[in-house]
């Protein structure tokens, strides 16, 4: 009897232990059906720069209803991915409960040059996605996709050259222009100007370029694939800095009369009235470049400042270079924001900044020559 019960007790303990090698069993949503089969305007596109701004494909799928009630709100969300990787989803766009979505070329482009090379076609998945609003219970949300084939554009190439003729003889010049940061699509150029007229091209082919936009002001562009174009027109003579911008948002090209260094980069604040001291050329004093692709004509030191003291700003290695200097002599930088243009110190005196006040400040200069200005502001 005494064996019965070990045998019965050794079968219950490897029932047990059977039992306790067993899977877990979680719960689990229910996969929802798809009630939406999302709908794409294209099989295939090839995207255009010259449309950057026009639709490009639709997006359209039947509406989805709440499994609950009939009265849950409804909403969408799209995204885009490789067909072949499914992991690099766009982040998802916000339809909210309408049953379309729309696509410039620009948008898509954006998305097709972080996974295909420009010219190259890339097999596509939309996928749009429901989230049903209840107020007690969580409801899986639907899925639908699509497939579909882009081709992209490059939207920023390396250059741009900028394509003058003189007003005066016809000759045509180049004069290639580079991105100051790579990837912003702004592109910058010191140039020697003469009356001419001008366009942009974006390769050393005649096409596709960008010239003067037939509607807006005189610094729009337009971009163009073939035929026929309008050029910009330039009518003063003397060094000017070409900035153009190809952002959708901007798209325009400006001349500017940028203030040059003696020494590009060589700018410096030193005196009292700052932690620099009265040092040349100090790194501690270097005045960095703060402004945007758009706007390098701003220079700044953060630091700190000392009430009472003196400073001015030096633009070469020595004492005997040229210098910003104030206004007048004990100008206030906290009010008093005119700056004049730099010169040695012999061609009108020693005259420095005065700080009324102590403390970390951000002294700015603006060196566009028509706003040429100082800002001294508490810095964060």
């Amino acid at each position: 009897m005494k064996q019965l019960s070990i045998v019965y007790g050794l079968m219950a303990m490897v029932a047990m232990l059977t039992s306790c090698n067993e899977d877990p069993e979680y719960f689990t949503l229910p996969v929802r059906a798809d009630e939406m089969h999302i709908r794409c305007s294209v099989d295939e596109i090839v995207l255009n720069k010259g449309k950057g701004g026009e639709t490009a494909v639709t997006f359209s799928w039947d509406k989805a209803t709440s499994p609950l009630s009939a009265g849950d709100e409804v909403t969408y969300s799209l995204c885009i991915y490789p067909s072949a990787m499914k992991e690099q989803k766009s982040a998802y766009m916000d339809a909210g409960t309408r049953t379309s979505y729309e696509m410039t070329h620009d948008q898509l482009n954006s998305m097709v040059a972080r996974w295909a090379l420009p010219g190259q076609t890339v097999r596509l998945t939309a996928q749009v996605v429901c989230q049903v609003h209840n107020e007690t219970r969580y409801v899986r949300p639907e899925v639908s996709t699509v497939e579909f084939t882009a081709i992209g554009y490059e939207k920023y190439p390396a250059c741009l050259y900028m394509v003058m003729t003189d007003a005066a003889t016809g000759v045509v010049t180049t004069q290639r222009m580079d991105q100051r940061q790579l990837g912003t699509g702004i592109y910058e150029a010191s140039v020697n100007l003469k009356p001419c007229s001008y366009h942009f091209a974006t390769s050393e082919e005649a096409y596709p370029l960008y010239a003067m936009a037939t509607s807006g002001n005189q610094e729009q562009m337009e971009y163009v694939n073939e035929g026929a174009y309008t050029d910009f027109d330039n009518s003063v003579n003397g060094r000017r800095t070409i900035i153009v911008d190809t952002n959708p948002e901007y798209n325009d090209c400006r001349v500017l009369d940028i203030v040059a260094l003696p020494s590009p980069g060589v700018i410096w604040i030193c005196g009292n009235g700052c932690s620099v001291g009265w040092n040349a050329n100090s790194p501690a004093g270097h005045m960095d470049m703060v402004g945007t692709a758009r706007e390098p004509y701003y220079y700044a030191w953060t630091g700190d400042f000392v009430e009472g003291g003196e400073l001015k700003i030096g633009l070469g290695g020595s004492w005997g270079d040229n210098f910003f200097f104030a206004p007048e002599t004990n100008a206030d930088p906290l009010t008093d924001h005119r700056l004049s243009m730099y010169r040695l110190q012999d061609a009108g005196g020693d005259v420095k900044w005065v700080p009324t006040v102590s403390g970390r400040y951000t002294f700015t200069l603006c060196l566009l020559a028509s706003d040429l200005h100082t800002t001294f502001e508490p810095a964060e």
